[in-house]
């Protein structure tokens, strides 16, 4: 990215003429191929110094396009719901599927430079991290086979000046100049400043900025739609079928590896637990229940919010805890939301896209039966993710519970782990229970054929994601009454050591 603005540019009408047409049809007929493909999306985001002409070049982009297939947005302050989540919620939220295409004006580059321009001390304190943000994010997100295209628009302040004059004496357009156009227009050299500031802090490989001279309009748009017309090809070339690597699934045998050590460390190698006498069990359960209930009640929680992941073996409990948890909330504070393979709509968006959902608003809980650690432990396992994705879903999920906790939500994390003779004993007694047998599907007899491969990806998963604030627990499970009071006990040291 270029430290100073680029030259100017012009188009003649001649040119613009026999150019505009050709550049309308292809880039329409590369939308087509986008929508019958599916493999991709792009997000297009649009910056630019006021009246370089974002506004108008989206409208014109939009008559060339299919407009069905393209959603716009824009973000003013956040309000108060978006505040009840980490910063970058709600732009999961408009993320577009496989297949279609967003435009954005300025998207999450709002928040740094509305800090650089009127709040520049907390800026300096913040910056660091704004920008790793941004930066993970966007590398994320063309991993999951979004293309994220950065344009900024950049017209000098003469010709900012004389735009903003002639909107501004006309009554039809006189309501586009805002009242904040006005004062970013009234401090240019600042406003270009932080904003360049920001094209070099946030220019990378993944996501790298064009900087356009806007001063011409028809270079301008020309230019622009030559940009996304090339992404689209490109797009279209990576995800040919014979430019993407095969996917292989792992053989019978154990394929991942750890140290009998390391098991042994981290609490994988052993489940069983000393008998719960019944009596003393439900003493316990209600008195750990009412803990709970009391904590959650809390003038200090309703400033908060709880998310609780279980992950472990088929048939280690993670229900039976979940429900002895439940029972000591109120149905209107909580959400269990429960993980299977992911559906196809849920395929078409980037993997983590289905989890930012389900996030809880301040005073909430969300309690995740499974969670965004199938990545690296049954799709790991079972080869159901390619190597490439589920070694850099490590880094991914740190961030991910990063941004939760720097939100003011409690991460607490669930390891149930039982034992193989355990686990067919219990799986048996479903089977043969017509009550229960609605619990036992095919593929839980499949993967115990993988004990092990669980186990060694479980103790991956546990040192590469284990945070101070974002832990994990290990639950021996063998014992049903025993795991039910540790992960109960947990939840509320949890919330005590946070508040």
């Amino acid at each position: 990215m270029p430290d100073q603005p680029p030259q100017e540019h012009k188009i003649g009408k001649a040119e613009l003429k026999h150019l505009e047409p050709l550049l309308r049809d292809e880039l329409l007929a590369a939308q087509t191929q986008l929508r019958t493909a599916g493999a991709f999306s792009l997000a297009l985001i649009i910056s630019g110094t006021p009246a370089a002409g974002r506004s108008e070049t989206i409208n014109e982009l939009l008559e060339w396009l299919d407009p069905k297939f393209v959603t716009v947005h824009a973000f003013d302050e956040p309000d108060w719901k978006d505040k009840q989540h980490p910063v970058m919620w709600r732009y999961w939220q408009t993320l577009p599927a496989r297949g279609r295409i967003a435009f954005y004006f300025a998207a999450w580059y709002n928040d740094y430079l509305r800090y650089a321009l009127h709040k520049p001390r907390q800026l300096r304190r913040h910056e660091q991290r704004m920008v790793e943000r941004i930066r993970a994010l966007e590398t994320m997100l063309a991993a999951d086979q979004v293309r994220v295209v950065k344009i900024h628009l950049h017209i000098d302040a003469k010709t900012q000046r004389a735009r903003l004059s002639r909107l501004l004496s006309n009554r039809l357009t006189r309501w586009r100049v805002t009242p904040e156009e006005r004062w970013l227009a009234q401090h240019y050299k600042r406003v270009e400043k932080a904003t360049q500031r920001c094209l070099n802090a946030t220019d990378h490989a993944s996501a790298p900025w064009h900087s356009i001279a806007a001063h011409d309009e028809a270079y301008r748009l020309l230019r622009v739609g030559e940009i996304l017309r090339n992404e689209l090809l490109e797009g279209l070339r990576s995800a040919a079928p014979e430019a993407r690597p095969a996917l292989t699934r792992p053989a019978q045998k154990a394929t991942v590896e750890v140290s009998a050590s390391s098991l042994r460390a981290l609490g994988l190698a052993q489940y069983s637990s000393p008998d719960v006498p019944p009596a003393e069990y439900q003493r316990e359960l209600e008195r750990l229940q009412g803990r709970l209930a009391l904590l959650v009640r809390r003038p200090k929680f309703r400033k908060r919010s709880l998310v609780l992941a279980f992950e472990g073996l088929d048939a280690a409990g993670k229900g039976g805890a979940i429900r002895r948890l439940t029972h000591a909330l109120d149905a209107r504070q909580y959400q269990v939301v429960p993980i299977s393979a992911p559906t196809p709509q849920e395929r078409a968006y980037p993997y983590l896209w289905r989890f930012w959902r389900f996030l809880p608003e301040r005073a909430d809980i969300a309690i995740f039966d499974r969670s965004w650690y199938g990545r690296v432990l049954v799709e790991r396992v079972r080869g159901l993710a390619a190597q490439a994705d589920w070694q850099r879903a490590y880094a991914e999920i740190v961030e991910f519970e990063r941004q939760l906790t720097q939100s003011g939500c409690m991460v607490a994390k669930f390891w149930l782990g039982v034992s193989k003779r355990e686990q067919l004993v219990r799986l048996k007694e479903r089977d043969e229970d017509p009550l229960k047998r609605f619990k036992v599907d095919p593929e839980d007899w499949v993967n115990r054929r993988f004990y092990g491969d669980y186990q060694a990806a479980a103790a991956h998963m546990i040192q590469r994601t284990h945070a101070d604030d974002a832990r994990w627990t290990v639950v021996a499970a063998d014992n049903k009454h025993h795991a039910r009071l540790a992960v109960l006990r947990t939840v509320c040291e949890t919330i005590e050591r946070a508040l």
